[in-house]
């Protein structure tokens, strides 16, 4: 899946390198909590695409890492 840079990926990185990480440890903890879908997700994904169509599927990923992201970021934030 090819990675598209997303505003709060930056704001992400930040928080995180605050906190004393890298920005190359920073960028490889966004990749592997944001990015990487894990066996069950995938299966949802592709269900959802067989019944809804390749646009849905798509919508349903940026869906997945939006709220992994606010998720993340709340997270940092505390």
């Amino acid at each position: 899946m090819q990675q598209h840079k997303h505003p709060m990926d930056a704001t992400i990185v930040r928080l995180m390198q605050s906190q004393g990480l890298i920005k190359s440890e920073a960028r490889s903890r966004l990749k592997r909590e944001v990015y990487q879908l894990d066996p069950s997700q995938i299966q949802k994904v592709k269900r959802y695409a067989e019944h809804f169509g390749i646009n849905a599927q798509e919508k349903l990923i940026e869906e997945i890492l939006e709220l992994r992201r606010e998720a993340l970021i709340s997270r940092l934030s505390k």
